[in-house]
């Protein structure tokens, strides 16, 4: 059985997590969740979930906290991740583009591809990938099999070398804390393209094509 997103979320898609250790409400509650995982192994029945890590929802602990601090800056001063660790967890600056929106009572922008509920996660950060690993490791602790990959080509969009290293740490990190865990990584591409996404030594990509 696959789960799409169900962790505490504004929305009502579940894309925008507000918590990755949590089940949300209209669901029902962790305690729920363990009982329907328990019902299912008696039965054979694996379970995997969504696993959304090209983005958080903009009420994440993880971004207001890094806005609430890119507040506090005094104008012209540059962030300093020893004080704050969250600016860089996402992506921030002082120059607008395409995808970007504005961090309300201050001078900076963020990254937000997919909307700016969502925004975008630096999956290049080291302590984001530990963020990552735990978060994987207190699902499968929970019983969850694996997890389906949401929106994996962009992660870095346009740069298919750069979702693959990264997918491929995601394959590694997840069968190093679970030799079988399985994982889908949802990649949206033709045909020629979506081979390359092999090499990160996932088993399973979505083909739409």
């Amino acid at each position: 059985i696959w789960f799409m997103p169900i962790m505490p979320s504004q929305s009502y898609h579940k894309y925008d997590v507000r918590d990755y250790y949590a089940i949300d409400e209209q669901y029902g509650t962790m305690a729920d969740f363990d009982s329907l995982l328990a019902a299912c192994h008696e039965r054979g029945i694996k379970v995997i979930i969504d696993l959304v890590l090209n983005h958080t929802g903009d009420d994440h602990e993880w971004f207001l906290t890094a806005c609430d601090y890119l507040r506090g800056l005094p104008a012209g001063a540059e962030p300093d991740p020893a004080e704050c660790p969250y600016v860089d967890y996402y992506f921030f600056s002082r120059q607008s583009d395409s995808g970007w929106h504005a961090v309300s009572g201050s001078e900076w922008y963020y990254e937000g591809q997919f909307s700016p509920d969502m925004p975008d996660l630096n999956l290049a950060n080291e302590a984001v990938r530990e963020e990552i690993r735990d978060i994987m490791a207190f699902w499968f602790d929970m019983g969850v099999s694996g997890f389906r990959l949401d929106a994996a080509k962009e992660f870095y969009s346009g740069s298919p070398s750069q979702n693959i290293e990264v997918l491929n740490w995601i394959q590694t990190t997840a069968t190093s804390l679970k030799e079988d865990a399985y994982l889908v990584a949802e990649v949206w591409e033709d045909f020629s393209n979506i081979a390359n996404y092999y090499t990160s030594g996932l088993p399973s990509l979505f083909n739409f094509a």
